[in-house]
């Protein structure tokens, strides 16, 4: 399968204002999940996981709780970045996330 790049726009910003219980955060978090799939593009996830956290408060409250330096949590979310599966672990639980692991076929 081809990777396809997909661009974070103001769509994902958009919705980002409307994700404000549960239930939409869950939807949101579907769509992103689903547009990784289609890209492979990280980012996607990512962006999707700063959103969450933008729409639950700010950045210092997240690096604060989390007890990540407010510098690596801006880096964390920064396209290009590459963050440990320790911090990923730490922000998705903290934004109330649960990652999982799924077989996928290899062909």
């Amino acid at each position: 399968m081809k990777k396809r790049k997909i661009e974070i726009t103001n769509f994902w910003e958009d919705t980002a204002k409307d994700i404000n219980s549960p239930r939409k955060i869950k939807e949101f978090l579907n769509a992103a999940n689903k547009a990784y799939d289609e890209t492979k593009d990280i980012y996607v996830l990512l962006s999707a996981l700063k959103l969450v956290a933008v729409a639950k408060g700010n950045m210092s409250s997240l690096a604060r709780e989390t007890k990540i330096s407010r510098k690596s949590i801006y880096n964390f979310f920064r396209k290009g970045s590459n963050p440990t599966v320790e911090n990923l672990v730490v922000v998705s639980q903290n934004l109330g996330i649960n990652l999982h692991l799924d077989f996928a076929q290899v062909h």
